[in-house]
């Protein structure tokens, strides 16, 4: 009999795995309710984007923006008469010969009927898909306002918040308002009590496999362009289409929001199932390539109108920095929701930005003071002459010319920092990962190397850098879909049957979300004792383990946000208890310290002075401990680091969360560091090995097919 890898889960206490048939409990209208997946997260979006009409409001606007661009972009080439806008023609003989030469909005502007008489056959090709997607908008809304609306009556009824206070509730409250109802109300018929991991894995059901997919490198993320090297791409074209590929779609492995499909989990079903996915990201590619043309006009257009007058105001917004799509799934805990990876992501900016412009770029940096002076040496003399006679504005491309030079200008400016700060990399580094919580093994020790910056500088890329990316998707998804994701359908059939677990009452969840220590964990992660050689974890084969300890610091951050959530899995208890006694101890005068972040930041101000030694020259244990007393930079300085953690944090308790979780991923990764040192150089080197061949992911690379599968 073949052996397959798909887990079958049932909760350890019998209170969690019986189904519940009380018949003394009253039926509502949310009792039973058969898709909860959809439901909870309704529930998440009505609370993030603050309630029942903005919701309704935004989606309507999203209608109306469809369809002013679809009529905007329509009247701009078709309905504009260009020679006499542009005075290339006169617009009405009669009044050239009255003398008055005025061009009116009657003159330019075509009339309906010649407007349309233009329209080709590309033009109702490029109208189709785009009326189409109106349509879905349109029914959007529909769908918005139907659902939505029970949802404004299960917040009002059930959790007893009205609309005007949802504002006044965190995401916590909320959680333990629905696991109040669940009594009452029994939304889950499978089960009798919801925990927060319940409602987690349905919201984040897709997003934790997607995270799975990234972590075990089976989606194609990184390539090697000749000239360039090593890239990351992954745009928001590529993630909807692996969305229709692997999760949505009705050839999707999923035959519902909340189960896979039977042969799925079958080992003799693999080649056929992946033959048949080969073919379905085919079709797909091919698609793609044919609608390209238009969804590259569409986002260039739709790109030009949202960032233009932005630009054009501040031109230096180009050379912001921001995290890219693919560092919002590598950096994402499993079970991780949206706010809460914003909030760390945000929090990690400041070093971010700080650590990659302590790099000088001397090419780049004469290259941008010289064009500086060029450009402003040509503004000074043609500003110059308008002062002496502004009748040179009314030249052909003047006021162009001058515009083109002042955003030249800016950016370069952006680009040259005279008065750049003496920092040390390695302790930013360090800021950085106590924020992120994921970065290569390789980058210990060499933060201060271009090759290291350049490879972080790719997950938080230029904003202009983002925006090209996003360009170019249309053209480049489909030969990333059919050239790399298509030779791959087998590793993805692979992983869905290795690693998916059917909890009670939950359905099919990546197992990976379980968080289970016994059966995904990684010894390399844990504190080396007595008995860590006989632990099953230490016995775990590497197909079942997560890359970079995702398992240990997802439990690890899931734990410490909700502290009454209680681990089934024993072990994984233990391993909570003993890593947070430890921080607490290491890390107690830090904590002490900041009781209140609001109240103390004087405090903490004041201490900024303290430390005159780098913390790179002191080390990893004792740069994290004085972090905040040194700011983020090796030297003295008033950086107000807990202004920045109050823009981010609402509470104090959150604040000390964040804080405890932070310090508990410094000391995972202390933990991790002094494991590969005792393990010795032979595993040192592999997993270097496999980090380098990755370049910034490094994530090793291992078989999909579990030991004692039979190929079929």
């Amino acid at each position: 009999m073949p052996v397959t890898g798909y887990q079958v889960l049932s909760s350890e206490r019998e209170e969690e795995v019986h189904f519940q048939f009380t018949p003394n409990i009253a039926r509502s209208r949310w009792s039973h309710i058969e898709d909860l997946d959809t439901f909870f997260t309704r529930i998440y979006l009505y609370h993030q984007r603050h309630g029942f009409i903005c919701l309704i409001l935004q989606s309507i606007l999203s209608l109306l923006q469809v369809i002013f661009l679809l009529v905007l972009s329509l009247f701009l080439f078709y309905c504009i008469d260009y020679p006499v806008l542009f005075r290339d023609k006169p617009a009405d003989s009669s009044r050239v010969m009255n003398g008055t030469d005025k061009v009116r909005l009657s003159d330019v502007f075509l009339p309906a009927s010649k407007c349309t008489s233009k329209f080709t056959f590309l033009t109702y090709l490029y109208m189709i898909p785009l009326l189409m997607f109106a349509f879905f908008r349109l029914m959007k809304v529909f769908n918005v306002a139907y659902h939505f609306a029970d949802i404004k009556a299960f917040y009002n009824v059930a959790l007893h918040i009205p609309d005007k206070e949802l504002q006044n509730y965190t995401w916590r409250e909320i959680i333990h308002k629905i696991i109040e109802a669940q009594k009452e109300h029994n939304m889950c018929v499978h089960k009798l009590d919801l925990t927060e991991l319940d409602i987690y894995q349905r919201i984040l059901r897709k997003k934790n496999f997607l995270i799975a997919l990234v972590n075990k490198s089976v989606l194609p993320t990184h390539f090697n362009i000749p000239f360039l090297g090593d890239v990351i791409y992954f745009s928001h074209g590529m993630k909807y289409n692996l969305n229709l590929l692997l999760f949505l779609g009705p050839w999707s492995p999923f035959e519902n929001n909340w189960h896979l499909k039977p042969e799925y989990k079958q080992p003799e079903k693999r080649l056929e199932l992946a033959q048949s996915m080969r073919k379905t990201i085919s079709w797909v590619a091919l698609i793609n390539i044919l609608l390209s043309p238009v969804i590259f006009t569409w986002q260039l257009i739709y790109k030009l109108c949202d960032n233009a007058q932005m630009v054009k105001n501040e031109p230096s917004i180009l050379s912001i920095r921001m995290w890219s799509l693919y560092s919002k799934i590598y950096l994402r805990h499993f079970n991780e929701l949206d706010h809460e990876l914003s909030a760390r992501l945000s929090r990690a900016y400041v070093p971010g930005a700080k650590y990659l412009q302590s790099f000088a770029a001397p090419v780049s940096v004469i290259i941008a003071k010289n064009t500086m002076f060029f450009t402003s040496a040509i503004m000074v003399s043609i500003l110059a002459m308008t002062v002496y006679d502004d009748s040179i504005l009314s030249i052909e491309h003047m006021i162009t010319i001058l515009s083109g030079l002042s955003l030249l200008f800016l950016i370069c400016r952006s680009l040259v920092d005279d008065d750049k700060e003496i920092v040390c990399q390695e302790s930013l580094m360090t800021a950085i990962l106590t924020e992120v919580h994921y970065l290569p093994d390789s980058w210990v020790g060499k933060a201060h190397t271009q090759q290291v910056s350049n490879q972080f500088s790719q997950i938080f890329p230029f904003k202009a850098n983002y925006l090209f990316n996003e360009l170019i998707s249309p053209i480049v998804t489909p030969f990333i879909l059919f050239f790399w994701l298509r030779p791959r359908s087998l590793e993805i059939v692979d992983f869905y049957r290795n690693y998916t677990a059917e909890v009670a009452g939950v359905g099919d969840v990546c197992a990976f979300s379980m968080m289970n220590l016994r059966k995904n964990g990684n010894p390399a992660w844990r504190s080396p004792g007595p008995s860590s050689l006989e632990s099953p974890t230490a016995k775990l084969p590497l197909v079942d383990q997560a890359e970079d300890g995702k398992v240990e610091m997802s439990l690890l951050s899931f734990s410490v946000r909700n502290p009454t959530w209680d681990p089934v899995d024993i072990e994984a208890k233990k391993f909570v208890d003993e890593i947070i006694a430890k921080t607490r101890q290491k890390y107690s005068s830090t904590s002490n310290s900041i009781v209140n972040p609001f109240q103390h930041h004087d405090m903490i101000d004041s201490t900024l002075n303290i430390a005159q030694i780098p913390s790179c020259l002191i080390g990893l244990d004792q740069s994290t401990r004085l972090l905040l007393k040194e700011g983020l930079t090796g030297r003295p300085n008033r950086i107000n680091y807990s202004s920045i953690m109050r823009s981010s944090i609402s509470s104090t308790n959150e604040y000390l969360n964040s804080m405890e979780v932070n310090q508990s991923a410094l000391l995972l990764h202390n933990i991790h560091r002094k494991q590969l040192d005792e393990r010795g150089n032979n595993s040192c080197a592999s997993i270097s090995q496999s980090a380098l061949k990755t370049n910034t992911n490094l994530q090793e690379q291992t078989p999909l097919l579990k030991p004692g599968a039979r190929i079929i």
